[in-house]
């Protein structure tokens, strides 16, 4: 290699590494100085990305939680963790190196969850239910409360990719999952109906009792702004 050589792949360094300080995107240039009919090679590393916000799952870590399936088997004491964008319950398996498996959503029946500090979330499958969308019907809700009616919560997740290439990019240089609640009346008949929390919305649905629920949430001073509400108004429902 002769001095100009060596000269020009300093320069090159220079200007390299000028560039990665001042731009997010940095070009590396592999030159064949052998063949000089052969141009250099541009790679851009975009370094704009920013990883991922929020979660798939409904809780971050694994819960101490118990299944019960179909045919009857049950498991009690197991490492679960939902992951509620994929609608998927994951079982750990500290014996087989930590690995984890998803269990075939058509097998369970039931599944709880129980954090750190004692709270107990119970998810359910109604694969019977009476409701147009297959993807509700086959998915797991959360139980609020449960009768001769049931009041549900469906744990849901959207995702957005990052979006910051292009002239016409929003400039969002994250993935980020978002929840997406649901609220479901389940009625003896298996009949399921998606609910706003509101009191219009639960008078309509539960409008064989109107006249008596009205005087209650009058009485109680229901607003609905909690599932508290909800709750107490579906509780009141079935002892009518």
């Amino acid at each position: 290699m002769n001095y100009l050589s060596i000269c020009f792949l300093v320069v090159l360094s220079e200007v390299a590494r000028a560039q990665a300080v001042t731009d997010p995107t940095v070009d590396l240039r592999l030159n064949n100085l052998n063949n000089p009919s052969t141009g250099p090679l541009i790679f851009k590393v975009d370094a704009r990305y920013e990883g991922q916000h929020g979660s798939p799952y409904f809780l971050p870590g694994w819960s101490n939680g118990q299944v019960s399936l179909r045919d009857g088997r049950q498991y009690k004491d197991v490492p679960l963790k939902f992951d509620a964008y994929r609608q998927a319950l994951l079982l750990l398996r500290p014996k087989s190196g930590n690995d984890s498996i998803i269990i075939d959503r058509q097998t369970v029946n039931r599944f709880l969850l129980t954090t750190s500090n004692g709270q107990p979330y119970l998810f359910s499958r109604y694969p019977s239910a009476k409701v147009t969308d297959n993807d509700v019907k086959d998915g797991y809700f959360l139980i609020l409360y449960e009768g001769k009616t049931a009041l549900l919560k469906r744990i849901a997740k959207t995702f957005k990719p990052a979006d910051y290439k292009g002239g016409y990019s929003a400039d969002i240089r994250y993935d980020s999952y978002g929840d997406a609640f649901s609220y479901y009346l389940l009625k003896p008949d298996q009949t399921l109906t998606k609910i706003k929390l509101s009191k219009k919305a639960f008078l309509d649905a539960l409008s064989d009792k109107e006249s008596g629920l009205k005087a209650f949430i009058d009485q109680q001073k229901l607003s609905f702004k909690s599932e508290e509400d909800a709750i107490t108004l579906v509780k009141q429902y079935d002892s009518l």
